[in-house]
């Protein structure tokens, strides 16, 4: 039997997958909570699957919804780029923009939040950590909607995405500002003498590349801490003798609280990407953020082209 298409119903699951609330996917709506529920009761019907399951954080998705809603956030994607308005205006935009990205680089784009607010003061942006989210994580909240665009390491990027390269990270040894090692370069015994805080974005770990580099050389340090985000690890060496190898991005936002030096062993940089869904690629408030994030990195890339890095030397804020 042909079940009749009702593109309302539809909308609904998509703002059910997205939020997992009834309440908040109501408000997103702009319907009532009722008037949901009893359309996710006439979901249930028409999939013969319960879809969303009431848990004790939101409502967990079925394996049948699961499988169901990548090609649901992209059918809706594309209809909305037919019947949207050609015209778009970032004054009068009211769109939500959702960044999955890791805290070191919500740092790094303090300075330009005033901006986007003047050049699109109704727009809103979520800015979403990443923390212990894989790849398959992160590209399931892609396709449904749970996030708009990411900025993250290459490395961590679903090959299905829309990607483009906007940076190259590399990184230094951070210590606090007034922290007892005042040499003018860092060797790597130096290194290897003073105790390490980690940052292990995925929980736990107690190694790094900067491990592996010391190992080359029959050398190792001392790891004490690993912790999730780098605003920790930033806290813990204010108040300790303890070193971390910091994005320098990152580190020289912080000036002059913190001592720096360039790593006495070279370790891989980091490529720094933005990426988007097909569903939002055609979408003009998402089109609009993410060429503004791009031109970011690109006048930072312009303003601060690398002087010659002398392996362990003192860094002096700019």
């Amino acid at each position: 039997m042909t079940r009749k298409l009702d593109l309302n119903l539809l909308l609904a699951l998509d703002a059910l997958m997205t939020e997992r609330n009834v309440t908040r996917a109501a408000a997103r709506l702009q319907t009532s909570q009722p008037a949901l529920s009893a359309q996710l009761v006439r979901l249930r019907a028409m999939f013969d699957d319960p879809l969303l399951v009431a848990g004790s954080r939101g409502m967990t998705p079925t394996p049948r919804a699961l499988e169901i809603a990548p090609r649901l956030s992209e059918l809706i994607g594309e209809f909305r780029a037919i019947v949207q308005p050609d015209h778009f205006d970032p004054l009068t935009s009211e769109a939500t923009i959702q960044i999955g990205s890791p805290d070191a680089m919500h740092n790094g784009l303090a300075a330009s939040f005033a901006t986007w607010a003047e050049r699109a003061p109704n727009i809103r942006l979520a800015f979403i950590p990443l923390t212990r989210l894989n790849k398959p994580d992160i590209d399931q909240r892609m396709a449904t909607g749970q996030l708009d665009l990411l900025l993250t390491v290459l490395s961590m990027m679903p090959e299905r995405l829309h990607t483009r390269h906007v940076s190259t990270e590399s990184f230094v040894c951070a210590l606090r500002g007034d922290h007892p090692f005042n040499k003018r370069v860092m060797s790597m015994e130096d290194l290897c003498a003073l105790t390490h805080v980690i940052v292990s974005p995925m929980g736990g770990s107690f190694v790094g590349d900067i491990d592996a580099a010391l190992a080359e050389h029959g050398m190792a340090r001392k790891v004490v801490a690993s912790v999730p985000s780098f605003m920790l690890a930033t806290n813990i060496l204010y108040e300790s003798d303890f070193a971390a190898v910091f994005p320098r991005t990152l580190a020289l936002s912080l000036g002059s609280t913190l001592k720096l030096f360039e790593l006495p062993v070279p370790i891989p940089t980091g490529k720094i990407a933005v990426g988007w869904h097909e569903r939002t690629h055609r979408s003009p408030p998402h089109k609009w953020f993410r060429e503004q994030l791009i031109d970011v990195f690109l006048q930072r890339k312009r303003a601060d082209e690398p002087a010659k890095v002398i392996p362990g030397a003192r860094i002096r804020p700019r």
